[in-house]
């Protein structure tokens, strides 16, 4: 073949149309689309929560996906209230840290975990002692079109004792709920956080027994609103009669 008849059949050939700006966008758009699918298998949250009993805490959930219905998770809480730690000071506020796995079973999510406590709460000295507790716990999320279901329980179990009284606390709630549409839920909430064992050997279990209703309002981009109040039925320790309970669920994109 002659150079002048493959440079003519070269010039013969179609021209290759160019796909415009707008089909380049759509293009690129379906790719990143894809990628983000193939890659989005991690979450952040930060959870802020305020009660009428421990004030303010802030919460911060991960997860890694390990398969489909699996993943592995891990959290901290933040517990600001001062009389966690030394009061005058402020200092040694108790800290909770933990990790899990998380199973995802059609619309029910259960997540085991087994945390840490780090301060002076549980150990019950007088500064800061890492790993002064350990808590173990369970998380169970229900949820449907119509129907929501938020259940948890934890037992925080003195582990390294530093004065001369120490303490176990259990904590659990539940709240199911219905949704009126896709913004708003109500509910009925019902928490208690109890002694299980206390060293100086004090009758009073309960620190709170608290049974109310919730309102939670919720957004398109994942994030939630929940506030819940009632009475509280459990006073002998001297919290009020009465409580509210404040909390944002809020995902990191």
């Amino acid at each position: 073949m002659s150079i002048q008849f493959a440079f003519a059949q070269e010039k013969i050939q179609p021209a290759k149309v160019q796909p415009t700006k707008m089909q380049q966008a759509k293009t690129q758009e379906v790719t990143e689309s894809k990628e983000t699918k193939k890659t989005n298998n991690t979450n952040f949250v930060i959870m802020p929560i305020h009660n009428s009993v421990a004030g303010f805490s802030n919460v911060f959930l991960g997860s890694i996906g390990l398969s489909k219905n699996v993943n592995f998770t891990f959290y901290s809480v933040f517990w600001n209230n001062p009389s966690f730690g030394n009061f005058n000071s402020g200092s040694d506020l108790f800290l909770e840290t933990g990790i899990g796995l998380g199973f995802k079973l059609g619309n029910l999510y259960i997540n085991p975990t087994l945390g840490f406590g780090h301060g002076k709460f549980l150990s019950g000295g007088t500064e800061t002692v890492i790993g002064d507790g350990f808590i173990p716990s369970l998380g169970v999320l229900y949820n449907t079109r119509h129907f929501e279901f938020d259940g948890y329980i934890a037992l925080y179990k003195a582990f390294r004792k530093r004065g001369n009284t120490s303490r176990d606390l259990m904590l659990n709630w539940v709240a199911p709920g219905y949704k009126v549409n896709k913004r708003v839920s109500l509910g009925a909430y019902y928490e208690q956080f109890a002694q299980v064992r206390n060293s100086d050997e004090s009758p009073e279990k309960s620190i709170y027994q608290w049974m109310g209703g919730y309102v939670k309002l919720s957004l398109d981009n994942g994030v939630w609103f929940r506030f819940a109040a009632g009475p509280n039925l459990a006073t002998d320790l001297g919290t009020g009669e009465e409580f509210y309970k404040i909390q944002a669920f809020i995902p990191l994109k």
